[in-house]
C-alpha cells in the first residue's frame, strides 16, 4: 500500500481554512441570542427581534407561550426573559430555575384593560358596567399576565357587589390566553372577553374593541431583562437597549401598547385634572384673543405632558369684555364694529377639537341683547359666570383667569 505524502506547501493553507470554517461556525453558534416569555407581548418582541437581527447580522430565536412549554429550554440557554407583569418577572428571580440578572430588568411599555366584544357589538356592551348585566357570558384568563385581572378591575371602586354581579356572569376561565383566543373563535356564545387591548389585533375580524373607563382601567407592563448568561454577551444587552429606544418604541406602538411621546410629564397630578378658565379681559396678541390662546396653551401642554385626554377636563368660560369673542360672523360685526370675520372662531374651534368646554355668560348675552343663534356652535351657554365659575372651584377645578 502507497502512501500520498501532502506537500507542507499545500497542507498548511488547507489547515488553516479549516480552522477558520470551524471559528466562524463557532462564532455564528454564540451569535445566537435566545429569547424566551409569555404571549402577550410575543408579536412586538418578535418583530424588534427581526429589526434588530438585521442590523446586527445576528439570529435572535424567540419562543414564547404559558411558562411550563418553554422553561426547561430557558433553564439551558436562555439570555433574555420578558414578561407581560412585574409579579411575573418576580417570580422569575425568586423561583431561581433561570437565573436572571436583577441589575438588567428593564420596565418596557404598558397596555390598559379593555372588552373584546362580537363584531358589532350585538350585546350593545359599552363599559365595563356593560358586563354585569343579567344573561352576559363573560370570558377571563386566570394565568400569565392576566393573573387577577377582572378582580383588580371589579375591585377597583371598593364594592364587593361588583366583584359578585361580575363573578356571576363569568362562564369561561381561561388557563392562558392562547386558550382564550381558541375559545373565543371556537365559542360564540360569549359574549365578551374581558383581557388587554392589545389581543385585538390578532382577533380583529373576529372581534371588537370596547374602551374600559378610567373607574375601572386597570394597567401593566411588558418587562425584559437578561439572564446571567445573557448579561455577558453583549448582543444580548443592546436587544434590551434596542426594546427600550424610540426604534422599539416604535414597533410595540404598532402592536397597540402604549408609548410615552417624550420624557415623564413634570405635572404630578396626571388623573382627573380640573382646571376652569376665566376669561374676561378684552386683550389680544397677533390678532386673537389671550385668553383664548392662553387655554389652548393649558390644554395642549397636558397632551404634550403625556396626560390622557380622558384625565383632563378643562372648562373655558367667557364673560363681561371678552364674550364676543365667541359670537358668529354677522353679530360679530355689528357690536365690533369690524368688516372682517370674527379671527377668534378657528381658536374657539381648535379648543373644542381638543375637548375643552367653552361656555359663555348668559347674563352678559342678556346685556347685549344677544341670542343663542348669534353664538358659535359647540358653545354653551351657562345663566351666570360668577355662580358657575364658583360652583366649578366647590368641586375641586383650579382657578386660572385671563
Amino acid at each position: 500500500m502507497s502512501v500520498r505524502r501532502v506537500n507542507p506547501r499545500f497542507w498548511f493553507p488547507l489547515a488553516l481554512a479549516v480552522v477558520s470554517a470551524i471559528a466562524a461556525a463557532d462564532a455564528v453558534a454564540q451569535d445566537v441570542i435566545h429569547v424566551y416569555g409569555s404571549e402577550g407581548p410575543f408579536p412586538a418582541i418578535h418583530q424588534a427581534a427581526q429589526v434588530f437581527g438585521e442590523q446586527k447580522q445576528v439570529k435572535i430565536e424567540v419562543m414564547s407561550g404559558p411558562t411550563d412549554q418553554w422553561l426547561d429550554s430557558a433553564k439551558r440557554d436562555a439570555d433574555v426573559i420578558f414578561a407581560s407583569a412585574e409579579f411575573m418577572m418576580s417570580d422569575f428571580v425568586h423561583a431561581g430555575e433561570v437565573k436572571i440578572d436583577v441589575g438588567s430588568i428593564t420596565p418596557l411599555y404598558m397596555r390598559p384593560s379593555a372588552i373584546l366584544v362580537r363584531p358589532g357589538n350585538p350585546k350593545q356592551i359599552q363599559d365595563f358596567a356593560g358586563l354585569l348585566r343579567p344573561g352576559i357570558r363573560v370570558m377571563v384568563v386566570t394565568g400569565s399576565g392576566q393573573t387577577g385581572l377582572w378582580e383588580d378591575m371589579a375591585g377597583k371602586q371598593g364594592d364587593i357587589r361588583t366583584i359578585r354581579a361580575l363573578r356571576e356572569n363569568i362562564v369561561f376561565f381561561a388557563a392562558n390566553s392562547t386558550v382564550a383566543v381558541r375559545t373565543w373563535r371556537e365559542k360564540d356564545d360569549i359574549d365578551a372577553w374581558l383581557t388587554w387591548s392589545i389581543w385585538h389585533l390578532p382577533l380583529h375580524d373576529h372581534a371588537d374593541l370596547v374602551p374600559v373607563s378610567e373607574d375601572y382601567r386597570v394597567y401593566r407592563q411588558c418587562v425584559v431583562a437578561a439572564t446571567e448568561q445573557g448579561a455577558a454577551k453583549p448582543l444580548a444587552m443592546q436587544f434590551i437597549a434596542f426594546l427600550a429606544s424610540p426604534e422599539g418604541a416604535k414597533i410595540f406602538r404598532s402592536w397597540d401598547w402604549m408609548v410615552p411621546d417624550g420624557p415623564r410629564s413634570p405635572v404630578t397630578v396626571q388623573t382627573d385634572v380640573a382646571v376652569v378658565c376665566r376669561i374676561d379681559k378684552d386683550e389680544w396678541k397677533d390678532g386673537v384673543g389671550v385668553g383664548l390662546t392662553g387655554t389652548r396653551r393649558v390644554a395642549s401642554g397636558y397632551r404634550e405632558d403625556g396626560i390622557l385626554p380622558d384625565q383632563v377636563h378643562i372648562i373655558a368660560v367667557l364673560h363681561g369684555d371678552a364674550a364676543y369673542w365667541v359670537l358668529k360672523d354677522e353679530p360679530y360685526h355689528r357690536f365690533a364694529g369690524r368688516e372682517t370675520a370674527n379671527p377668534n372662531k378657528a381658536v374657539v374651534q381648535e379648543l373644542l377639537d381638543l375637548e375643552v368646554s367653552v361656555e359663555v355668560c348668559g347674563q352678559t348675552m342678556r346685556e347685549h341683547g344677544w341670542t343663542p343663534e348669534d353664538i358659535l356652535p359647540g358653545v354653551e351657554i351657562v345663566p351666570d359666570a360668577y355662580p358657575r365659575i364658583a360652583d366649578l372651584q366647590l368641586q375641586g377645578y383650579a382657578y386660572l383667569r385671563f
